[in-house]
């Protein structure tokens, strides 16, 4: 059983070596004997357990890229970069192809299809690649917005110009952590905390499934392969070798710096250095640094993204639909030359950057996710493609800024004292509590 390079079902194993197919359903009926440290602390860095990792101790999944074969696990998949270098047209040409066949292969046999859109470019592409494909199929769309901060100007455009049945809805704090908020069903069904996104695609995908939709279509993953991180797809050029790389990119990655994650007891933190470097293969890296940063992506990041909005489809009965992670797709875009991914806008850009640092060299001197910006060219106007890129910007500091303090389960945490945190992060402490409460009560001694 392939547990995909990124979005295929996921096979857990248990303590006794037995391999299941529900993480949530077996720790309910087996118990569990505490929770991982390990996984607390990759959640705490990566927002997800990273590789083989679970929430739960002597429970481990079947990591991204490897296959359970005659009982045993194996790797059958990596990322390699750089290995090709056709002319940029004809690699336009064929990303082109190749997304409109992953698009037909996630809605084969489906008659009634639905497409969820911020108004970005990645999202609005499945949009118009799927009118082209079906002309005079139903095509219904979904976006989501908050009190006073939305997207809805791009969205809408993009509806009424493919001629979508578009539906639109606001979230605010109820929907996130409100007594009838989808937080804590969608944790209870994924054994684990949730990422911030999830909770508003899960509740796109419900509107979705009330009004019949066979599959809905996500632009997850897009930004993971073909360079959309502008700032970090940059980070080499901060890099003075006076440290390891891995080193580098984690103290520019984590989401919950060391002191931050100091709020937990130390028996359930391990350094997520040691344990990173665990979970990957360094000689994996490619020769050229420019595609080292989209490796770990790849390794690190896209697997918990493509799992937030698994859990999310999985959770409203909808099959998997991520056109842009289809294998040929990822491989293919993997193998070209990085700057066909992120470029600079001018000779004069390049050199100008190496006065800046990264963070601020991206949008204003590259263009990210170029190529697939120009296979874009053909469906889209420019205002959608070449807007700079907003992201989904869920207004915790608004609805969490002033918390100053959160019930906080006392066997996990050493305070109750959140004042000095960032609301995002106050709303990751918030999930990794509710996780433990769902779950420990199932802990056996």
């Amino acid at each position: 059983m392939k547990t995909g390079r990124f979005g295929e079902s996921i096979t857990y194993i248990g303590p006794d070596g037995n391999f299941q197919d529900t993480l949530a359903d077996h720790v309910r009926d087996n118990g569990f004997t505490g929770f991982s440290p390990e996984g607390i602390t990759s959640y705490l860095t990566f927002r997800h357990p990273i590789g083989s990792l679970t929430m739960f101790e002597r429970i481990e999944k079947v990591p991204f890229g490897h296959e359970v074969h005659e009982n045993h696990v194996r790797p059958y998949w990596t990322p390699r970069f750089s290995t090709a270098h056709p002319p940029l047209d004809e690699a336009v040409h064929h990303v082109d192809e190749l997304l409109q066949a992953s698009i037909r292969q996630c809605v084969q046999g489906r008659e009634h299809l639905g497409v969820t859109v911020s108004g970005g470019v990645d999202s609005s592409l499945l949009v118009a690649v799927l009118r082209s494909l079906f002309p005079d199929r139903e095509i219904r769309t979904y976006s989501a917005g908050f009190y006073g901060d939305d997207e809805f100007e791009y969205s809408r455009l993009v509806a009424q110009h493919f001629d979508t049945r578009h539906t639109e809805f606001i979230l605010g704090p109820d929907e996130y952590i409100g007594k009838d908020s989808l937080l804590r069903p969608l944790i209870r069904f994924k054994a684990s905390p949730l990422h911030p996104n999830e909770i508003a695609l899960a509740e796109a995908e419900k509107r979705a499934r009330a009004d019949g939709c066979d599959i809905v279509l996500c632009g997850e993953g897009s930004d993971d392969i073909f360079g959309g991180y502008g700032q970090n797809f940059r980070m080499y050029l901060d890099y003075d070798f006076t440290e390891p790389f891995f080193a580098f990119f984690l103290k520019h990655y984590r989401y919950f710096s060391n002191d931050d994650r100091r709020i937990v007891k130390p028996d359930f933190l391990r350094d997520d250095h040691a344990l990173t470097l665990h979970h990957l293969n360094v000689r994996e890296l490619d020769h050229d640094m420019r595609n080292w940063v989209l490796y770990l992506t790849q390794v690190l990041h896209t697997p918990g993204l493509i799992t937030r909005g698994a859990n999310a489809m999985r959770f409203n009965g909808f099959p998997l639909g991520f056109p842009y992670i289809d294998t040929d797709l990822v491989d293919y875009t993997n193998s070209l030359p990085f700057e066909y991914k992120v470029r600079w806008k001018s000779d004069a850009d390049r050199i100008s950057a190496a006065d800046l640092s990264f963070r601020e060299v991206s949008e204003r001197h590259d263009t990210p996710k170029y190529i697939l910006k120009k296979v874009a060219e053909k469906y889209l106007d420019e205002q959608i493609i070449y807007r700079p890129k907003k992201g989904f910007p869920v207004p915790f500091e608004e609805w969490f800024g002033q918390l100053t303090t959160l019930d906080l389960d006392t066997d996990i945490f050493l305070s109750r004292d959140v004042s000095a945190y960032r609301a995002w992060t106050k709303f990751m402490l918030m999930n990794l509590n509710v996780f433990i409460q769902e779950f420990k009560p199932y802990i056996r001694s």
